[in-house]
């Protein structure tokens, strides 16, 4: 569990709220709440994150791409957390983040047959036929 003083310093600093961006027209929470995390390890865990998907992803797209697929993300992250999570008060960048693997996930699928000839190529993968 969190201090008592973190929730309401996270709400001034600008948490989603579902109330206020709604009734209280502040919409500028939803972008300020991605720039929040809730304690160390939930910001390095989304750094971490975000650099070894982020390079992966802009070596193959681009910095440009990458980018506008983070920043639409995060928007739309932001969007749906405050649509599902009416009660609560949400922070963090898990949005992009997974805006970002679902583009991963995309272009695996797409490319499937060039990562599945590839796949027995690989020192430690053993594939025994049947």
């Amino acid at each position: 569990m969190h201090s008592p003083w973190v929730l309401p310093l996270l709400e001034k600093l600008g948490a989603l709220q579902w109330r206020k961006i709604v009734h209280g027209n502040q919409g500028w929470r939803l972008v300020t709440a991605n720039w929040l995390h809730v304690g160390l390890i939930h910001l390095v865990a989304n750094m971490l994150s975000l650099v070894l998907i982020g390079i992966r992803l802009e070596q193959q797209f681009g910095f440009l791409r990458v980018g506008l697929i983070y920043l639409l993300s995060r928007f739309e992250g932001s969007i749906l957390s405050s649509l599902f999570l009416q009660n609560n008060i949400s922070v963090g960048a898990s949005g992009a983040l997974f805006g970002l693997l679902g583009t991963m996930l995309s272009e695996l699928i797409t490319n499937w047959t060039i990562y599945s000839n590839n796949v027995n190529k690989i020192p430690f993968y053993r594939y025994d036929k049947v």
